[in-house]
């Protein structure tokens, strides 16, 4: 019934679908009728409360205003306050979990992930008890989505150094795939500055030729302008091109 093991929404629902979890949940809903003993619900009374089919709008507010409340006050890291909040927010954020993945081809579990980080770190805020409402939850658990899911689209993998590394034609007539051969060239990349680059060089041996056809051709045309996406390749000057790593002869091993 429910999407992968590995899925996070799956993960919060089988928790709730314990009964000995359910049940000892207990809040204390304002009925919002005078002269009324406010109502004691378990999670799954919540939860129809907000969506079974004789849901009532007031009564619903009422208990997305507890909810929000006590995962406000939920600190200790035992307590299942942010967990029912999520729990709760779960049948608004299926169909937008729907969408992201069949427009943008997003990984449901990296969707649903994103979203529940949203709700955590909006609860977390230092202002989020005086501005913080069901609605504004539920936005930015979307809004968070859907940002992931464009930016995903925006990276562009290249499987170019792999085709290298496999090419057969690395390999010496010996057999030796390690020997160096005539005319192979060995390749560095430095480890870049910042936090989330590389985090140590790189080294691989290619023959000369794989860079005379372009094997490590810039991709960032790809991300240009479209009309002009397909258009013919330039023929590049001969020398080294800017920010291209350097390359040097390969030593024959002793």
């Amino acid at each position: 019934m429910y999407p992968p093991s590995s899925s996070m929404f799956a993960s919060v629902r089988r928790h709730f679908d314990d009964p000995r979890i359910s049940d000892a949940v207990l809040m204390t809903v304002p009925t919002g009728t005078e002269g009324t003993e406010p109502a004691r619900l378990t999670a799954a009374e919540m939860h129809e409360a907000l969506y079974g089919p004789a849901s009532d709008p007031q009564f619903a507010a009422a208990v997305w205003k507890e909810a929000l409340r006590i995962a406000l006050n939920d600190l200790a890291p035992h307590d299942t306050g942010k967990l029912l909040l999520i729990w709760l927010a779960l049948p608004r954020l299926t169909g937008t979990v729907h969408r992201i993945c069949t427009r943008l081809r997003a990984d449901r579990s990296d969707v649903e992930a994103e979203m529940v980080l949203a709700l955590l770190e909006e609860l977390a805020a230092p202002d989020a008890a005086s501005r913080l409402s069901d609605s504004s939850l539920i936005h930015a658990a979307r809004a968070r989505a859907w940002r992931f899911a464009r930016h995903g689209l925006r990276e562009l993998p290249s499987t170019k150094v792999e085709r290298i590394i496999q090419d057969s034609t690395l390999t010496t007539p010996g057999g030796e795939a390690d020997a160096p051969t005539e005319g192979s060239l060995d390749v560095r990349v430095d480890r870049p500055d910042g936090p989330h680059e590389l985090r140590a060089p790189l080294r691989f041996r290619v023959r000369t030729e794989h860079l005379r056809k372009g094997a490590f051709a810039d991709t960032n045309d790809r991300t240009g302008d479209r009309s002009t996406r397909h258009g013919p390749r330039r023929k590049q000057r001969a020398g080294r091109r800017a920010n291209t790593p350097p390359v040097r002869p390969a030593r024959r091993r002793a």
